[in-house]
């Protein structure tokens, strides 16, 4: 008779494949009765409901002997997942929680255990997550060429302020300006920390919550950056993905605030944590470029990285997945999407009346 009393439970964490929670609990005879076994994966994949447990080790016992063998996991396992689902009764991302459990990403991007359990469904891969990849390989691509056309790697060139995709106040009539301004930057840790903070944070979140979701809250703290770069501080140039990247950066938070309540407490707090101190190094450093004695003859300006900020919290609140509804919930949602329409078209209308632009940089 096999002795299964000590289960690996909990502190395993539910990341542990099928295969290795039999390995860790069976006994000398290479085997673990039926209930013993579903008992088992309930301790390690308690998310699951214990229907689903039961379905899918019937499935696993086949020739209904009442135990469980590593042959017929590993059989099980080699199956088709959606054939397996089928048959066994159980959706394909119950199936992948109780084959595998849920992946790290699911932690600290996902919330509710439920959506945890159903990432296989979630994630898709037709279109893969590549929104903010392609922009970042864009700007890269930008960054060399200016740099070979000019000489200059490690600071902003007159070439990149010269050029047709910076945003100059003194030529806001190009609107195209507002949003290509991403594209160029004022140096090689400008463009490397954008390039590496976006991407860090734009995967994971594409994966979650999509990358329509994604790229409107990017392209959102990009246009806003340049509107309130062009409202506040009017006399100075403007280049780089700062608005977007903050934007993504403020995301989290966003995250943090509809479905805060429903996700894992060290997440959670790493998730800010980690957004607050990106955000004092990088705002910090920005301010002492922008009062730093002028490089190409020009001043960069820093407000874009405030607006982006902020309308990554706005925008957020609106486009990223809320895994809970709730009446607070949708009040903040009405008073994000106010706030950012509010400031959009007075920026706009600015823009256009405003009568006192400056006639050149400075």
């Amino acid at each position: 008779m096999t002795s299964n009393a000590g289960f690996v439970g909990d502190e395993a964490g539910p990341s542990k494949t099928l295969s290795e929670l039999f390995s860790a609990n069976v006994g000398d005879d290479s085997r673990i009765d039926a209930t013993s076994f579903a008992q088992m994966v309930n301790e390690n994949r308690s998310n699951l409901p214990r229907s689903v447990i039961m379905k899918v080790t019937n499935y696993i016992d086949r020739n209904k002997d009442g135990y469980v063998t590593l042959e017929e996991i590993e059989k099980m396992e080699a199956e088709d997942i959606e054939k397996v689902a089928k048959k066994a009764g159980v959706t394909r991302g119950q199936l992948a929680m109780f084959n595998k459990g849920y992946q790290r990403v699911g932690n600290f991007i996902l919330t509710k255990d439920q959506q945890k359990l159903a990432y296989g469904d979630q994630y898709n891969c037709c279109p893969p997550p590549i929104g903010i990849l392609l922009i970042s390989l864009a700007q890269i691509g930008v960054y060399i060429y200016y740099g070979q056309l000019s000489g200059e790697w490690f600071n902003i060139s007159k070439e990149v302020i010269d050029s047709p995709i910076s945003f100059l106040p003194t030529r806001r009539r190009e609107a195209w300006r507002f949003i290509t301004y991403m594209f160029a930057h004022a140096g090689l840790e400008h463009v490397l920390f954008n390039v590496l903070v976006q991407m860090i944070l734009a995967i994971p979140l594409e994966m979650v919550h999509g990358g329509l979701r994604i790229g409107g809250i990017y392209f959102g703290g990009v246009i806003a950056g340049s509107l309130a770069s062009s409202v506040v501080d009017p006399s100075v140039a403007l280049v780089g993905g700062s608005g977007g990247t903050y934007a993504l950066l403020t995301a989290q938070i966003a995250n943090v605030i509809i479905n805060g309540d429903v996700m894992d407490k060290f997440y959670r707090i790493l998730r800010v944590v980690i957004t607050v101190v990106l955000l004092v190094f990088d705002f910090g450093y920005s301010i002492y470029r922008r009062f730093q004695p002028q490089v190409a003859g020009v001043d960069v300006s820093f407000i874009a990285h405030v607006a982006g900020g902020i309308a990554g919290v706005t925008l957020g609140l609106v486009l990223l997945k809320n895994f809970k509804q709730s009446l607070a919930d949708k009040i903040w949602f009405w008073i994000a999407i106010i706030l950012y329409v509010a400031f959009i078209i007075f920026a706009v209308v600015w823009n256009v009346l405003y009568p006192d632009f400056p006639t050149q940089v400075v």
